[in-house]
Order: C-alpha cells, then structure tokens, then sequence
C-alpha cells in the first residue's frame, strides 16, 4: 500500500509539471510565431521627381545618361530681386498669350513668369525673341513683381516647377549645350546654381518645343 501510495504521488507530481510546462510554453509563444514581413514603403527621392519631368525626358532621348543626379553644386548666393516692370495676371494691359505659359506655386498666389520678358507674338503669329530674359516671381495676392533673374543670349531658362509654396526650381540651358538648373528657396532668401557637367545632344532645343506645344510658332 505504501509502494502504491508514493506511485500515485509521483504521478500525480509528473502530471502537475507536464501541465505547468505546458501552459508556460503558450505564455510564451515566441518560437512559434512569424515575424509579419514589412513591405518596402520607401518613397521616389527628389531627383527621381526631377527626372520625370518634360524637360529631363526630352533631353534623355539623345542623352540616356542625362539625370539630375549628375548636376553639381557650383555656388549658393543670397536672391538678387529687383524691380519689374511686367504686367501682372489680370491686370490691364496683360497679355492673355502668356497665361498658359506661367508656373504657378502649390497655394495658386504666387508664379514665376520668363516669358513675357523674352518673346512676343509677330503677325504671321510666330514667335519673335527678344536678345535677353528676365526672370519674374509675381506675388499674385499683393500684386507685386520682382525680378530675380537676368540672363543674356547665351544662357536661358527653359522651364520650371515648384516644391511646394517656397521653394521653386528653374531649369537653363546654354549656347554651349551645358544645362543647368537654380533652385530658389524664398524663406531663406537663398539662391543655389547647379550645372550639369557635360554638354548634351540637341537638335532642337526644348525652349522651342515648349512654345510648340501651346501653339505657338516657332523657326
């Protein structure tokens, strides 16, 4: 009876660990569950941005190298702005030609207008240029325009956007063939001029391809 009695002990001692091990093993279930997989959520960078814009993808089809992460940083400068003289949007005497051609910020109150400056429209309706181009950033709220850039016949804007309200980018190009691009930060009153480092293949160049597109004519 004693030797029946300690056996039913050490069972009944046996069953209680094997339980206890067992509820502890689902307290703790590390080993058995996955670990969920993260997809990858990372987002286009700027110059992949930059890159899918009309001006990068028409020099890319004679230029496959031709990327915004080729273009170097060649000098930081405060904004030079001075006075303009262009008429503004709405106002009389503003040319209704060039309302398709402004380029206006996120918030719709301000625009960058290189146009009105540089060509007007002949009889024949085809484009006539002028030797030199200014560059106008339009408070369109406040109705002022100031110039913040200035450039001779060798070098000239072609197109431009904007990152947000603040920050606009103008994208150039050269007789020489060398692009360049100046990113204009407003609330820093900061001004940085990056230039491809190379020349490109151009037959026609896209400051004429763009005039094209809005029905304009162009020799």
């Amino acid at each position: 009876m004693l030797y029946f009695g300690r056996m039913r002990r050490l069972l009944f001692l046996a069953l209680l660990l094997f339980f206890s091990c067992e509820k502890k093993v689902k307290m703790n279930p590390e080993k058995d569950v996955e670990t969920p997989k993260v997809e990858n959520t990372t987002t286009s960078t700027a110059n992949d941005s930059i890159d899918l814009l009309p001006w990068f993808q028409y020099y890319q089809k004679e230029n496959t190298d031709f990327t915004s992460a080729l273009f170097n940083l060649k000098q930081t400068s405060p904004i030079s702005f001075q006075n303009s003289s262009v008429t503004i949007l709405n106002e009389k005497g503003f040319n209704e030609i060039y309302k398709p051609f402004l380029i206006f910020n996120k918030s719709k109150n301000k625009y960058l207008d290189f146009d009105s400056y540089q060509w007007f429209l002949q009889p024949d309706g085809s484009a006539g240029f002028e030797a030199d181009q200014q560059v106008v950033l339009v408070d369109y709220k406040k109705k002022e325009a100031r110039q913040v850039a200035f450039f001779g016949p060798s070098y000239w804007i072609e197109d431009a956007y904007w990152k947000g309200d603040s920050v606009a980018v103008l994208l150039g190009n050269t007789y020489e063939k060398v692009p360049f691009m100046m990113k204009y930060n407003f609330n820093k009153n900061e001004v940085q001029h990056f230039e491809y480092p190379d020349t490109l293949k151009i037959e026609i160049p896209y400051s004429k391809v763009r005039l094209r597109k809005h029905g304009i004519k162009v020799e």
